[in-house]
């Protein structure tokens, strides 16, 4: 007889203490993991809360990630959380992600992207002024990188400065991080993660927009799993209260009342889909059929 493929329970992976240690929840379970993330920045005062900035990053080319290839044109987003907002408690959720777009050429993907950019206006610069952007905006803090299927933007980022990724304290990936609180046995795409979470979104595909989207997704995987915990304190409930509201808070944008709705409803560029969300796309119309049998990713 046969035996009964039992349901897959998700993996435990280092992302998930490393993101417990940063926001503080559920800290007696990173000495028991298996797993030893590095120390990531100072503790926020009388809190267990570190004291960084959360760097969310999306790159999106129509070439390759491997290298830059001369002409080649890139639209990058950038969107940064300061975990200090959990202690000052910003009045408008909305003031707690700052989210930024550049272009550096005035291609037809990129210009497509500032078109939908819903976060501010886009900012055209070469690839050598952005790694001095980014290397202001995160001026004397510690930071970690964040980034949904962070691996390719973690090649162009290096092709573009090193430092950039060098000086992070950490690189969390929130394809692998959404794995164990959400119980899965597969990796979800950007979209079905935020359906998951009931985050309103749109225009995905222009990087800025993915940039913040991800950093969202982020606050309520972190707000999932400090939720399967049999205990919560205090604190930790009012760091869940404060994550939701930051995260389910309607974005702004000059959109009609029927396209502020998920990106597969709105407008998308039939041209400018990178390689990335190609392969992405691709492994979601293939996964109802094989998900059945499906290894979970090592």
């Amino acid at each position: 007889m046969a035996s009964v493929q039992q349901p897959h329970t998700g993996i435990l992976r280092e992302e998930n203490i490393a993101l417990r240690q940063i926001l503080g929840y559920r800290l007696e379970t990173i000495q028991t993991s298996p797993y030893s993330p590095p120390q990531i920045g100072q503790y926020l005062p009388g809190t267990f809360i570190k004291d960084v900035l959360l760097v969310s990053v999306d790159v999106d080319t129509g070439g390759g990630y491997e290298v830059i290839s001369p002409g080649q044109s890139f639209h990058i987003g950038v969107s940064i959380f300061d975990t200090r907002c959990l202690v000052q408690k910003l009045d408008d959720p909305r003031n707690a992600i700052t989210s930024y777009q550049f272009i550096n050429s005035d291609s037809r993907p990129c210009r497509w992207a500032a078109k939908n950019f819903l976060f501010g206006k886009t900012e055209l610069m070469t690839l050598h002024d952005l790694a001095s952007r980014i290397s202001l905006l995160t001026q004397d803090r510690d930071y970690v990188l964040v980034a949904h299927g962070a691996g390719e933007d973690v090649k162009v980022l290096n092709n573009i400065d090193p430092k950039i990724v060098g000086r992070a304290s950490y690189v969390l990936d929130t394809v692998k991080a959404a794995q164990f609180p959400l119980q899965l046995s597969y990796r979800y795409s950007a979209e079905k993660l935020l359906d998951e979470f009931g985050i309103r979104y749109a225009k995905l595909h222009a990087a800025g927009n993915d940039a913040h989207f991800a950093l969202k997704a982020l606050l309520m995987i972190a707000v999932r799993d400090g939720q399967m915990a049999t205990t919560t304190t205090s604190g930790e409930q009012g760091f869940f209260g404060y994550s939701q509201a930051n995260s389910h808070h309607p974005y702004t944008g000059a959109m009609s009342p029927q396209k502020e709705v998920h990106a597969g409803q709105g407008e998308k560029p039939r041209d400018t889909l990178s390689s990335k969300r190609q392969r992405a796309l691709t492994q979601d119309r293939r996964r109802p059929r094989r998900q059945m049998r499906r290894r979970p990713h090592e």
